[in-house]
């Protein structure tokens, strides 16, 4: 089967906050400039940007993504250099550590949302129009996250910060009344920087571990694990020459679902209610590993980036219970990714590009917030494969630009079958030119 969907919209932009135009394409060319392996957030890490409005097949929508007015750290990828930041007020404190020695510290707090308005032009609500796996941003949901971080620097030369982000999904309670809003922890994590050597960063707690995303098709092509855990970052930089970005991270994801873990009810030793005994609890362990080669340095204002990513997926076996007196084995599974991707940009067109590959085998085609099998038997997932290529772009000359998304997916699931129905082929383009009226309002089309 074969389904086409295309988007037509318009956009009108109003930046709220920092420099305008400029930071519509902010998080291109400073993304480039990140250190990416400690990208932490979700959808923080946008550009500010309001207003699209699209109609497809009878539907109008409308959404808003508003960065607070100081953008938060996790928005901007952590592009800044580990250490203490001006705190609310913008100062820097100088306080005393336990040794005598001083130190800069400060607290940082900011947000990112983003709101939408959909009818069906008929006088109901409307709905998202996506058909494939990663669909225009324009189309999402209602989401905002609120993040607050500390972030020291020692006068041993050691830098810390300790990261918590809360996001809220809706339908939020102006539209339904109900107070019931879906709350998740997306960051919970402290981070060391120049520890043991210079250069050298450990992190541990809950993360959100990310590299570069398509921004208008909302997802990140290789680097995107959500795990428990912990993780390593080394630093080299040659005087005015290349650098280089070693990342590595290790972290556990247990699904509430019975393909990791099952829950039953057992005689209780006293009282009356039932005791919980863990019949099936196995974890799927994920190893991410990143290196990043800057050819003409990770600040120059016109570079390049070079990336090979790789991961490794491991899931024990186990045993479930279907039903009393019978059950199921799970067997051992793994799997694994291994990808590129290519950079450039030029800060003054505040204009970038990338292209990314990725290829993966076994669990490692699977997201690790989903699982291969709901229904039916369950068997091992070596036959399964996907194959990703995709791109991401904006360039700007006087008050024009154009920022573009693009991938392509090929899947094979882990179920063979003599007919083929296994098998997905999928792809998405969405083109957003814009024109900048001064500083802080622009008019877009957003096409996919």
């Amino acid at each position: 089967m074969t389904r086409v969907g295309v988007t037509l919209g318009a956009l009108a932009c109003l930046v709220l906050a920092g420099n305008g135009r400029a930071q519509e394409a902010a998080q291109a060319h400073e993304a480039q400039l990140a250190e990416a392996p400690q990208a932490d957030e979700a959808p923080l890490a946008e550009p500010a940007r309001a207003g699209p409005t699209s109609q497809v097949a009878g539907v109008a929508r409308t959404s808003v993504e508003i960065p607070s007015a100081g953008e938060t750290e996790a928005a901007s990828q952590e592009r800044a250099p580990q250490g203490a930041g001006p705190g609310p007020t913008g100062e820097a404190r100088d306080d005393e550590d336990e040794d005598g020695g001083s130190r800069e510290s400060g607290f940082s707090f900011g947000s990112y949302g983003r709101l939408v308005a959909a009818s069906n032009l008929d006088g109901g609500l409307g709905r998202s129009t996506n058909i494939v796996a990663f669909g225009p941003r324009v189309d999402e949901d209602v989401y905002m996250e609120v993040e607050l971080r500390r972030n020291d620097a020692w006068s041993s030369g050691l830098r810390s910060r300790v990261v918590a982000t809360v996001a809220f999904g809706g339908p939020f309670f102006h539209l339904d009344g109900s107070f019931d809003e879906s709350i998740a922890v997306r960051n919970l994590y402290a981070a060391v920087d120049n520890a043991l050597l210079d250069g050298l960063e450990l992190w541990a707690g809950s993360r959100m571990w990310r590299g570069d995303d398509v921004y208008l098709l909302n997802f990140w092509p290789l680097d995107n694990i959500n795990a428990l855990g912990g993780g390593a970052t080394s630093r080299w930089d040659a005087s005015g020459g290349p650098s280089l970005d070693v990342a590595t991270v290790v972290g556990l994801t247990r699904l509430d679902d019975p393909f990791h873990r099952q829950v039953d009810g057992a005689i209780p030793v006293d009282g009356f209610l039932p005791e919980d005994v863990v019949v099936l609890d196995r974890p799927r362990t994920t190893l991410g590993l990143k290196a990043t080669a800057y050819p003409f340095g990770r600040g120059a204002s016109t570079g390049m980036k070079f990336i090979l990513y790789g991961e490794g997926h491991f899931l024990p076996e186990g045993r479930r219970e279907i039903e009393v007196g019978v059950s199921e084995r799970l067997p051992r599974d793994g799997g694994y990714v291994v990808g590129g991707q290519v950079g450039a940009w030029m800060v003054e067109r505040h204009a970038f590009v990338n292209l990314f590959f990725k290829w993966a085998r076994g669990l490692g085609a699977y997201n690790p917030l989903g699982v291969p099998f709901r229904e039916g038997r369950v068997q091992d997932t070596a036959h399964a494969r996907e194959i990703l290529l995709a791109l991401s772009g904006n360039y700007e000359t006087g008050p024009f630009g154009l920022m573009v998304g693009a991938y392509y997916r090929n899947f094979r699931d882990a179920d063979p079958s003599l007919f083929e129905r296994t098998r997905l082929a999928e792809g998405a383009v969405d083109l957003r030119p814009h024109v900048w009226i001064g500083q802080h309002a622009g008019l877009s089309v957003d096409v996919s």
